[in-house]
């Protein structure tokens, strides 16, 4: 499985020297565009004021990453996994969620309206070792 070093050196390979204060744990104010990320984990990580357009991460795992204030333009989410990660103030736009899971990890502030989910499936811990499962459209809808 791939690291955020992999997303970041795949992403900025050509841009180097123009990174500045940005550090494999810290993304801002960034656009990434028609790029397909397989088998990536993006962990412990901030994005922030990114935009995202025209973008596919298939089979990625988010864990304890957290994403700001962002954009997502038609986007997919095919099969990745989010855990312990949270979206905040976000917008998607024609954005595809298909087959993923989302465990302890949250939606907040964020625009869901209008997007495509398909069998996904949420667990959230009620702290006594259980889960439930809910339909992600239910989960995004009461975390946004």
């Amino acid at each position: 499985m791939e690291t955020l070093t992999y997303f970041i050196n795949d992403l900025y390979a050509e841009l180097e020297e123009k990174l500045g204060e940005t550090s494999y744990q810290t993304l801002e104010n960034k656009t990434v565009k028609s790029v397909t990320y397989q088998d990536a984990t993006i962990s412990g990580s901030l994005l922030k004021d990114m935009v995202y357009e025209d973008v596919i991460f298939e089979n990625c795992t988010f864990f304890g990453t957290q994403i700001e204030n962002s954009l997502f333009i038609n986007c997919m989410f095919i099969n990745c996994k989010f855990k312990f990660s949270r979206f905040t103030d976000c917008n998607f736009e024609q954005t595809t969620w298909e087959n993923c899971i989302w465990g302890m990890s949250s939606m907040k502030d964020s625009d869901i309206a209008g997007n495509d989910i398909k069998d996904n499936l949420a667990f959230e811990s009620q702290g006594t070792g259980s889960h439930t499962i809910t339909c992600l459209a239910e989960f995004l809808t009461l975390s946004a």
